[in-house]
């Protein structure tokens, strides 16, 4: 996967107001190009958000496309803003 793809899917995540708690973590599915691609976050807060799969036309794949720290740094406040009560 292109770097600008990856950037636009990150990007998405940065504004994405609907996360889920899952055994893995907190994620959101963000649609980008077609596809709704679902970008996770680390279960215990260490490491990088990541790119975990994308479904649409086609099918379900299977990614792991790590973030960088800004990226992810610019998503987990996303993801407390969205899930604070």
């Amino acid at each position: 996967m292109d770097a600008t793809k990856t950037a636009a899917i990150f990007a998405a995540a940065t504004a994405a107001t609907s996360w889920q708690s899952t055994n893995l973590g907190l994620s959101a599915r963000v649609d980008h190009d077609g596809f709704t691609w679902t970008v996770q976050l680390p279960k215990e807060g260490h490491g990088r958000a990541y790119i975990s799969g994308s479904s649409g036309l086609g099918g379900d794949t299977s990614e792991y496309v790590e973030a960088t720290w800004l990226e992810t740094a610019e998503i987990v406040e996303a993801a407390m803003a969205a899930t604070r009560i």
